[in-house]
């Protein structure tokens, strides 16, 4: 595992500290100010899925328009609040795994963990990244599991979102304790 970005965060976070100092970690932050670019791909990519086109060409969106999403916003309030370190993922109420098919889920999670990956190389002193995975609703955990598995080892994320309801609210997957789910808890074990 050490061959993995961030493969021990904890490493990352000793070294920060000395004998005796506490960290304040916010374990459940999201990038709730993701540039509206990004917004507005996901917006033409699910056009294009209505009309039955492919999905538009991700947009080029600088390094600069990021750290303002971030320093402007969030890390103003990490820093007002005295935070030291933030597991950071996607906004949750945008994952949308219901919204289009598998393809479309799997390249809008790309999108949003490649921009997590980008927040968290501007900012590696504040932010540790949290995937979302390409989960779609009646589609089997192959597409997901290859996420994470990119996500941790290539990315050098240290965990996932799991979302208990891809059918966006109307309850139609298995519950999280299905062994339905097992392949997926055995690849984030194995990350481990």
């Amino acid at each position: 595992t050490q061959n993995r970005p961030n493969a021990d965060v904890g490493q990352h976070i000793r070294s920060k500290l000395s004998v005796g100092e506490k960290m304040i970690i916010d374990c459940h932050g999201h990038y709730t100010t993701a540039p509206e670019a990004h917004n507005q791909w996901r917006e033409n990519q699910l056009a294009a899925f209505k009309a039955g086109q492919p999905s538009p060409v991700y947009p080029e969106i600088s390094d600069e328009v990021i750290r303002a999403s971030i320093v402007d916003n969030q890390l103003k309030l990490i820093n007002e609040r005295g935070s030291d370190l933030t597991i950071f993922s996607p906004r949750a109420s945008a994952m949308g795994h219901h919204e289009g098919d598998q393809q479309v889920s799997k390249d809008w999670t790309v999108a949003c963990n490649n921009l997590i990956k980008r927040v968290v190389d501007l900012f590696p002193d504040t932010f540790v990244g949290v995937c979302q995975l390409p989960q779609s609703p009646g589609a089997d955990l192959t597409e997901s599991i290859a996420e994470l598995e990119r996500c941790v080892n290539e990315l050098g994320f240290i965990g996932c979102n799991l979302n208990p309801d891809p059918s966006g609210g109307m309850w139609q997957t298995v519950p999280l304790t299905d062994k339905y789910w097992y392949p997926l808890y055995e690849k984030m074990v194995e990350l481990d």
